[in-house]
């Protein structure tokens, strides 16, 4: 199941206006504070326990089979188990202000929950742990982690935060696996694997230390800053592929408005060459999106750090109106953005939380 931002990555390369985007990933962190075994054949019945204060059901079990196991489930404080942070895996669930686009139907309904929590009985050989998590708890937890950032706050209300199912995967489970037997499950908004979420990709982002990308007008390029259009021919919609590259006196201004912005720290200029590059070594595990890429797909472009307490948001606007530009990316929003939809499964519009 590809994400939309996975999906807006690769456009954005074939089109040249874009980047290795927050969209973007962290390396997974199993951090293990005890050993537990789940038997997710009593999931139904443990949905249904409930932390008194905190609306967290964990579900905790015998071993699968084992001679003399007793089946045993136990209510426990999410932390008592495992935290988010250290989930494999979280399954979210549809809420009744979802966007139509999405393949809900309103709020996830008891029905639902029971036909998901039958998909996760039949995949007890690929998941070790199971732990459901309210629509209230989540949205708390959100609040605190969000604290900082008022604009994200301000983007999402209790009734858009998703209730959901966190998972901890046996040693050497399909992940694959996993994700397809949620594929079309009525009630689910989206299955997130945290080993290789847009959030993993923000985190190269983050190491890569620009704070702004400022990617250049490629030729033959159909982003509309750039000179592409849409043309509509007998309701067939299509990309016109006339943008012209950014010309070496447009390339020049840009470089100095960048340089005499104030709170700029550091930039440095990005060839094809340099880009194909970087974009190799981010992108080393990912065979498809390899071999689909080449050096004459990659943008130039400026790559700026900030100093610490400088804003990104007004340097942002003002570079995005220079001509060349093809696009414009706060990376330190994007990787908010990543973090919210990695967490919490709430894809939010960049232009409303990133000023």
């Amino acid at each position: 199941m590809s994400s939309p931002v996975e999906d807006r990555l690769r456009e954005a390369l074939a089109e040249a206006g874009a980047t290795v985007d927050a969209s973007t990933l962290r390396p997974l962190r199993v951090a293990e504070r005890r050993r537990f075994r789940v038997d997710l054949r009593m999931l139904t019945a443990a949905a249904a326990v409930v932390v008194v204060g905190s609306a967290t059901a964990v579900l905790v079990g015998g071993g699968a089979g084992g001679a003399g196991d007793q089946d045993r489930v136990t209510a426990a404080t999410a932390a008592e188990v495992f935290g988010r942070d250290d989930a494999d895996m979280t399954v979210f669930l549809c809420t009744a202000t979802v966007a139509k686009e999405s393949r809900c139907e309103g709020a996830v309904s008891s029905e639902q929950r029971q036909a998901i929590e039958q998909v996760l009985l039949e995949q007890t050989e690929q998941i070790a742990a199971g732990q459901w998590v309210s629509q209230a708890v989540a949205y708390d937890d959100f609040r605190e982690r969000f604290a900082h950032n008022q604009a994200v706050l301000e983007e999402v209300k209790s009734a858009d935060m998703p209730s959901s199912y966190r998972l901890k995967l046996r040693e050497g489970a399909d992940r694959r696996q996993v994700m397809a037997a949620f594929h079309g499950v009525a009630g689910v908004l989206t299955v997130i694997d945290h080993a290789s979420s847009p959030y993993t990709q923000a985190a190269v982002q983050e190491r890569q230390k620009w704070d702004v990308s400022v990617f250049l007008c490629k030729a033959a390029s159909a982003v509309s800053a750039c000179g592409g259009k849409l043309v509509d021919k007998e309701g067939d919609t299509k990309l016109v592929k006339e943008g012209r590259a950014a010309t070496p006196a447009q390339v020049k201004a840009v470089q100095e408005l960048i340089q005499k912005s104030p709170g700029v720290e550091e930039v440095v200029f990005e060839d094809e060459a340099a880009a194909y590059e970087n974009f190799k070594e981010a992108f080393k595990d990912n065979k498809t999106l390899m071999e689909a890429t080449r050096v004459g797909d990659m943008p130039r472009s400026f790559r700026i750090k900030l100093e610490d307490d400088a804003a990104a948001g007004e340097l942002t606007s003002r570079l995005q109106r220079q001509p060349g530009v093809a696009q414009v990316v706060n990376n330190r929003c994007a990787t908010e953005v990543a973090k919210v939809y990695d967490g919490f499964g709430l894809l939010l519009n960049e232009k409303e939380v990133c000023p």
